[in-house]
């Protein structure tokens, strides 16, 4: 579906070599057509720029390139703070994004600020991948009254058709950072559309050939590594490799990698009966994995993680754990992926595993011994993703973990639509999926969503049902917090995109929502919740939210099958602002209170200040504070088992408070090199007041008798958790998609059962503890075979 105000622009081919030198001044760029008249997608859709930009475009048998002029009021109003590669920062950038297929499934962008830094995103239908990274060139000149952008895009860097005439769509974009203006060539309109199919038309690319796509990224790294006063030392070295297949599809290979530079998890206390699901850092992983995402069943990191058995040790007498890993080594990992003519999108992603053994040492005859507890495992996603009309897809995804030996295997498969009305305008999502567990009893389960949406417009609204049965699990090479459920969501909202009064835009929400197990078939929880915001003139945004929670019968607290806990009524309600990030102080706070019919109650306070000391120099500050009083749950121990009494499991009445602060700060050299620095302190309480048991009917009665006391008086439960990281980075981009990184890193995680601390007396003990200190470096260098080739 394509805009009734599509533009064409009809581009040239260049004989005479092209300097990236940020000055227009070659004889070819004179005899280009300029695009121009750029149309705000805000602050004021549909309304003209209120600076004026032309883009130049030029191309040849290696590359194209883009010249833009973004004039403006003069040189100081154009905001140029530097910021790493593929962050924006607080600067002007202008960009291009080109749709060689003219599908409006999958867009390549090339973006640059006015400080010079680089910005490549992939864009596919309803989400972008910042992840991707492209080898090209671009540089940036400051005048008077405009920048100056000039662009090389080597055609080694793009995937195209193999055909005489391109048919491409294209868009221009620019954002003017101090008065948060957002403006496109070819008009965005933010009411919903897909963004892909509101590109312009692209006229006069032939003759072009798509070079061979081969390149190579060795790299060695070498870490030391001091803990409690012992050190070791290692070096690594490894490859990735990308091959281009044809024109349409590429083979990603990762050899021996090296994750060691990875930032830190965010750890938490956990103390529900769910899994908490950690972000992805690993590049790898990271990038051109959209169609691998697609049906939600890969979560990446599975591969590499915790042995399946880490915590079977099974100890003898007299014997100890000497050593037991706790992620699984990475062999290599392949990715292919591509489209086909024909709108077929394949998807293939291999990774394999080594196995991993724990050293148990006998203390009396000093006599050692492995246990295995992880096999060799090869970890396999499938995905066919075929296009429709009007931008829509059926897909089918299949994830499969194998392990050698007599460990369980298993297989997840998944199919589904997504489709859309000419307009773009209403949606309808559907998937089935089927998981498979293959042991001593082998276990299937199902999963099966509907949503019908009105996905555009200033009124839209969304129509959800989920459902899966208790043996659904997808979780070997996927993530799912729980099965067994029934989840029916209405919602509705209402958008405001021009401005009115002081306002620029606002939002309004109500969500209905009402959950069932499946079985039992019986009714869980229930609420109603509201949100509503708005942006205002001088671009502070406001908001706030609330909500009405009826019983909660929790089937999964309990821990044991068919046991489930009340968890009375409660309203919820919060409210945060968040001013203007182009100035040099910014604030963001976050107020929120749950109240139940009950005692129980909790507070949480986020309060985040940033700072700008200079065009280099930046530094954001986060403190958050959660609180629950007399909040009622299973009784954990120190050790996270569970007790019971009479069998019926133990509860407790418990004040939790997680206090965290955290420092970011960012200080960039130039375009290409800067240091990163990440300090986050996380601090969890939880003292226990009183004891229950859990009745038949989801009460509690007192147990009077249980106090919780080890043999020497400490508590079984009250649990004080520390995690305290820094993740200091230097990084020097010296030549497009190389770089030498420099890291150090620190950590101290510690828990035990005394409470009696203030957070400034936890600090000091912590400050006593050991830290692990890991300084390492490492080199990536880019090679692309075109390019050798071209410059011999």
């Amino acid at each position: 579906m394509w805009s009734q105000t599509q533009k064409s622009l009809n581009v040239l081919a260049t004989q005479t070599p092209i300097k990236i030198d940020g000055v227009l001044n070659e004889l070819a760029w004179n005899n280009t057509v300029i695009a121009t008249d750029f149309t705000q997608t805000s602050p004021v859709a549909g309304q003209s720029a209120s600076q004026k930009t032309e883009v130049k475009f030029l191309y040849d048998n290696s590359a194209l390139y883009i010249g833009a002029v973004l004039y403006d009021v003069s040189k100081d109003s154009i905001t140029q703070t530097l910021s790493n590669r593929d962050d924006f920062g607080n600067a002007d950038y202008f960009g291009v994004i080109i749709d060689t297929y003219g599908s409006s499934t999958i867009g390549f962008s090339y973006l640059v600020t006015s400080a010079g830094v680089q910005i490549d995103e992939l864009h596919t239908s309803g989400s972008i991948d910042r992840n991707w990274n492209a080898a090209w060139y671009s540089k940036v000149t400051i005048h008077d009254d405009k920048w100056v952008v000039e662009m090389k895009i080597p055609l080694s860097s793009i995937r195209f058709p193999n055909q005489d005439i391109q048919n491409w769509r294209i868009n221009f974009n620019r954002s003017t950072r101090r008065n948060r203006e957002d403006s496109f060539w070819n008009y965005n309109d933010p009411k919903g559309f897909n963004f892909l199919s509101q590109f312009g038309e692209l006229t006069g690319v032939k003759g072009i050939k798509s070079p061979l796509r081969l390149s190579v990224s060795p790299y060695l790294s070498g870490y030391v590594e001091n803990y409690d006063g012992t050190t070791n030392t290692t070096f690594n070295g490894g490859m990735d490799l990308k091959y281009g297949i044809n024109d349409a599809f590429t083979i990603d290979m990762t050899l021996i990698p090296d994750f060691g530079q990875v930032q830190f998890d965010e750890q938490v206390l956990n103390l529900s009966p769910f899994e908490v699901r950690y972000n992805e850092n690993r590049q790898f992983f990271t990038e051109g994995t959209e169609l691998f995402n697609k049906a939600g069943i890969f979560y990446s990191r599975r591969i590499g993680s915790t042995p399946i058995n880490r915590y079977k040790t099974d100890e003898g007498q007299n014997e100890i754990i000497v050593s037991n890993p706790s992620v699984t080594p990475l062999l290599n990992a392949t990715k292919l992926s591509g489209r086909t003519k024909n709108g077929l999108g394949v998807g293939v992603f291999n990774g394999i595993t080594r196995a991993t053994y724990a050293t148990i040492l006998d203390t009396v005859t000093q006599n050692s011994r492995t246990l295995k507890t992880n096999p060799i495992a090869n970890y396999n996603v499938i995905v066919l993703d075929q296009n429709l009309k009007n931008n829509s897809t059926v897909t089918f995804t299949n994830t499969s973990v194998w392990r050698a030996g007599k460990a369980y295997d298993a297989n997840v498969s998944a199919l589904s639509f997504d489709l859309y009305n000419k307009k773009g305008s209403y949606n309808v999502f559907g998937n089935v999926n089927l998981s498979q567990k293959y042991d001593t009893k082998n276990e299937f389960g199902y999963r099966t969503d509907l949503t019908f949406d009105k996905s555009s417009g200033n009124f839209q609204f969304g129509l959800d049902m989920s459902i899966a049965d208790e043996n659904y699990n997808p979780n070997d090479l996927g993530f799912l917090y729980r099965n067994n459920f029934q989840n029916y969501t209405a919602d509705f909202f209402y958008n405001t995109y021009k401005p009115f009064w002081k306002i620029f835009k606002s939002w309004y929400g109500l969500a209905f929502n009402y959950s069932k197990l499946n079985t039992p078939n019986v009714y869980t929880n229930s609420s109603i919740e509201s949100n509503f915001g708005a942006t205002f003139k001088n671009f502070l945004t406001a908001g706030g939210w609330a909500g009405y929670y009826f019983d909660n019968y929790d089937y999964f607290e309990p821990r044991i099958e068919g046991r489930y806990f009340v968890i009375p009524q409660a309203i919820d309600g919060g409210v945060f602002i968040s001013t203007n990030y182009a100035k040099a102080f910014a604030l963001d706070v976050n107020l929120n209170t749950t109240q139940f019919v009950t005692d129980r109650k909790s507070y949480s306070t986020r309060i985040s200040p940033r700072f700008r000391f200079s065009d280099k120099f930046t530094m954001i500050y986060a403190f958050s504070l959660n609180q629950s009083i007399k909040e009622q749950g299973l009784a954990l121990t120190n050790y996270y088992s569970t007790l019971s009494f009479n069998n019926d499991p133990i509860f407790g009445e418990r004040n939790r408070q997680n206090i965290e602060n955290s420092i970011q700060a960012n200080y960039i050299f130039t375009n290409r090199m800067g240091i990163t620095f990440k300090l986050r302190h996380y601090w969890a309480k939880v003292d226990y007041d009183s004891f229950y048991y859990l009745n038949q009917d989801g009460s509690l009665s007192p147990l009077g008798s249980y106090f919780g006391l080890n043999d020497d008086g400490s508590s079984k439960h009250n649990t004080n958790f520390n995690a305290f990281t820094i993740d200091m980075v230097y990084k020097w981009v010296f030549a497009p998609a190389s770089e030498l990184s420099l890291v150090w890193k620190n950590s101290i995680f510690s828990s035990s059962n005394q409470t009696d601390f203030t957070y400034f007396q936890n600090t000091q003990n912590l400050s006593q503890l050991p830290a692990t200190n890991s300084i390492s470096f490492k080199l990536l260098y880019y090679l692309d075979y075109y390019q050798v080739i071209k410059r011999k």
